[in-house]
């Protein structure tokens, strides 16, 4: 066939491990595609991949065009007025806690009043997608519009893949590719993200983690039709598949100074806006386990904070051991990225590990793939007005588990010890439809590279069928 040109677009660093480190670069390169990157991203890590995967691709930096205020105004009041609607028709209240007005940071106190009385004004869908085409009203008159009908114009790619949807700034990208007839794609980053109303830009198709995603997708995005989505999974999981990255109990103990004739379990922290009172959930459970000499307790915090707010109970207490992720720590999240090793530790982790503890994370899916319970803590360390547990798992997220036993619930600190030694001596008694639960949240075929393969391979070839609702 003649060469496919992919526009692959990895704004930041979330996309790195599920696109550069897959293999889907190979498997795109074999099928007989060209690539391009349009990132942000450090120029030794793009040499990195290279030589790492023995691939070669041409790369553009991004240039990014913030938003105007007004813009800024019309999608949060946009998004304010998605969550309203949204959290009426599905009866969840929580999803306005997905909202910034009102939040410290967002524009000031002054500016989300504005935002508030703009969004609550939108008491119809069709008057959210009538703002909603305002901001690209905006876009179509910036400069941003015209540096993009200029690029497409000197690449000329058959398609553009956008590894998240999140970057409000692609929404001029996708404009000048529409209008240029040109394919566009956007894989949702994670499984809590569609019921958020974070879906700044537009493309023709999406790809999603599974039907359960599909069927939320068409429920809180009506305009979107079934035909532009499709199930594909997500790379990240496709990692676990690969027995290569597993090394020996004893090396990985040696690695970090552990006794491999304990029992690990994993503590993975949440950062701090997510979780404030994580390190007393870290301090209760080594507490509760401090009795059983035969547990160790690993402690990895989210890639985005370092150690110091759990700090003084790592110091004291030599049970925990700390195991930070293997992260380029930037600025701001945006520019956070994984180093390839990380990949390959957290994997051990959750081979080696017989549990991971904390508040809704999803790594309880990732111990799920080892068919290892995942355990949830479900009650609050002191009384805050601003964050309780029983409003953490009333989030819409969470309605995936409906009528499944999916992860083992703590609803108290005197009840940690007896669950965990639950979970390590009899695994099969608890969360027994975690299995269930990872295969409705994540499409269970073997391998998402390949369905994304396809994907790319439907949208580009005619040859390979027009996707359609049967076939994507």
């Amino acid at each position: 066939m003649e060469n496919k040109k992919i526009l692959l677009v990895i704004p930041d660093g979330v996309g790195i491990r599920n696109y550069l480190y897959s293999d889907l670069i190979s498997k795109l390169k074999a099928a007989g595609f060209e690539l391009t990157l349009l990132h942000n991203l450090d120029s030794s890590l793009i040499e990195l991949v290279k030589g790492k995967f023995n691939v070669e691709f041409d790369q553009i930096p991004f240039q990014s065009f913030p938003e105007s205020k007004a813009q800024y105004l019309l999608r949060e009041a946009t998004s304010f007025a998605r969550l309203r609607l949204s959290a009426a028709r599905v009866s969840n209240p929580t999803l306005l806690s997905n909202s910034k007005v009102g939040k410290k940071g967002a524009k000031g106190v002054f500016f989300g009043k504005i935002t508030a009385f703009i969004g609550k004004s939108l008491k119809s869908y069709e008057s959210i997608l009538f703002f909603e085409s305002e901001i690209n009203r905006y876009w179509n008159k910036s400069k941003a519009i015209g540096y993009y009908h200029e690029l497409l114009k000197t690449q000329r790619p058959d398609l553009i893949f956008i590894t998240h949807q999140r970057v409000p700034s692609l929404a001029p990208l996708c404009l000048a590719a529409k209008a240029r007839k040109i394919p566009t794609i956007s894989a949702i980053y994670s499984w809590d993200n569609i019921p958020k109303a974070r879906l700044p830009i537009r493309t023709d198709f999406y790809a999603v983690w599974s039907d359960y995603m599909k069927k939320e997708f068409l429920e809180f995005y009506p305009e979107i039709l079934p035909q532009q989505l499709a199930v594909t999974g997500t790379p990240q999981f496709d990692f676990y598949k690969n027995e290569e990255l597993i090394i020996s109990r004893n090396q990985f103990a040696e690695s970090y100074g552990l006794d491999a004739q304990k029992k690990w379990i994993l503590f993975s922290g949440d950062d701090e806006v997510t979780s404030p009172h994580d390190p007393e959930y870290l301090r209760d459970l080594a507490e509760a386990l401090a009795p059983y000499t035969d547990i160790q307790i690993l402690f990895r915090q989210v890639h985005v904070e370092g150690p110091e707010r759990y700090a003084a109970y790592i110091e004291t207490y030599d049970t925990i051991t700390h195991i930070p992720p293997l992260w380029n720590k930037g600025e701001t999240w945006m520019s956070f990225f994984p180093l390839i090793e990380d990949i390959q530790l957290l994997k051990n982790l959750c081979f080696h590990c017989e549990t991971v503890v904390n508040i809704g994370s999803t790594m309880a899916l990732d111990f799920a793939y080892f068919n290892k319970p995942g355990i949830y803590l479900h009650y609050d360390t002191k009384l805050d007005p601003n964050w309780s547990t029983q409003i953490i798992y009333q989030f819409q997220h969470f309605r995936s588990m409906d009528g499944l036993d999916a992860v083992v619930f703590v609803k108290g600190k005197e009840e940690l010890a007896e669950k965990i030694l639950q979970v390590i001596e009899q695994p099969e008694t608890v969360a027994k439809d975690r299995l269930a639960w990872l295969n409705r949240v994540n499409d269970p075929s073997p391998s998402a590279s390949d369905k994304l393969l396809e994907l790319c391979e439907k949208v580009v070839l005619p040859q390979k069928s027009t996707p359609d609702e049967n076939s994507l």
